[in-house]
């Protein structure tokens, strides 16, 4: 029987704490490791044992999730946590990817959502909501980088349907926005997003947006 995936909540709202441990509780596959109000007590809990995703809130007392995710990664450089918060300004964007973050979620997220962002940073991948994206696009394209690996080139061409996802993606639809605007499922969008990695050979939606606008394929 394959273990099931363990969540520690950190997050000083009791009311949202609760009702993100409901939501978790409905998603195959999870169980609840415990739960935390602030950095400091968050730290505590994690000496003896580890969790296999954190869900971080950023504002609390004590000590911030900003702080406590620097410490956490110091010491358990293999933790997975993920930032919720119900705010998607640069600032706390930028802190929180350099602090060691595997994803950020706002507050505002739905069940699908929430499923497919544990799914992806169990399997060691990032996730970012998708109304994030142009925030932390503008920040990584304006962000002067030195990389010394090539820039990914569109190994395939884009199909009309993929450049309307791909537009949308860019302007922060989430998936389900994109399903509803054009009329198709929630899978179906995926599939297309499946499709656009490997046509730009990126691995994440914070790299396809990018890729889009250095190659002239979104506008800002």
């Amino acid at each position: 029987m394959k273990r099931k995936l363990r969540i520690l909540i950190v997050e000083d709202q009791h009311i949202f704490r609760k009702g993100l441990i409901l939501l978790l509780k409905e998603i195959p596959g999870v169980e609840i490791f415990g739960e935390a109000s602030n950095g400091q007590e968050f730290l505590e809990m994690i000496q003896d044992e580890r969790p296999d995703i954190v869900m971080m809130d950023i504002q609390m007392p004590v000590m911030n999730g900003i702080e406590a995710t620097k410490k956490a990664i110091e010491l358990y450089p293999s933790l997975r946590i993920v930032a919720i918060s119900m705010f998607g300004d640069e600032e706390y964007l930028v802190s929180m990817l350099e602090a060691g973050i595997k994803g950020f979620l706002l507050k505002t997220v739905d069940e699908y959502e929430l499923s497919k962002a544990i799914e992806l940073v169990a399997d060691n991948k990032n996730y970012f909501s998708d109304e994030l994206l142009p925030v932390l696009t503008n920040s990584l394209v304006n962000r002067k980088t030195r990389s010394e690996s090539p820039e990914p080139e569109l190994r395939e061409e884009l199909t009309k349907r993929e450049i309307e996802v791909l537009n949308l993606i860019c302007k922060g639809f989430t998936i389900k926005e994109i399903a509803d605007q054009l009329f198709i499922s929630q899978r179906t969008v995926d599939g297309h997003k499946a499709n656009l990695f490997r046509k730009t050979g990126v691995d994440s939606s914070v790299k396809l947006v990018t890729f889009a606008i250095k190659n002239n394929l979104y506008k800002l």
